[in-house]
């Protein structure tokens, strides 16, 4: 009885673990995608274009799938002084089924101010 106990709680605190990290992740890429957008506005000599931004976003999450909205929705119609926002949003399923059915939805937004 308590193995079975001491596993519960083990698996649980990976568990707990490894949402905190997707958690974390998400909203670093929220920043890393209003950073790299911030750049490319409007007046920019490489203006980004939203699949581009989704595309960078992506490319940094590791073996996860994230959905990426920027606004405005174009990052290159930003002009320079403006705000563009990107949300980021994945959703994470645990990987033992102590609580089965259990899917969060994680979502993180950063605002920057367009520099180009």
């Amino acid at each position: 009885m308590a193995s079975v106990l001491f596993f519960i709680v083990v698996f649980g605190t990976i568990e707990f673990g490894l949402a905190i990290f997707r958690h974390n992740m998400v909203a670093d890429l929220a920043q890393e995608g209003a950073r790299w957008a911030a750049v490319r506005g409007s007046s920019s000599s490489m203006p980004a274009s939203a699949a581009e931004l989704q595309t960078f976003v992506q490319t940094r999450a590791p073996n996860f799938t994230v959905t990426v909205t920027a606004t405005p929705a174009d990052p290159s119609a930003a002009a320079p002084g403006g705000t563009i926002a990107v949300r980021v949003q994945s959703s994470y399923s645990p990987l033992t089924a102590l609580i089965p059915g259990a899917t969060l939805n994680l979502e993180s937004t950063a605002r920057m101010i367009v520099l180009r």
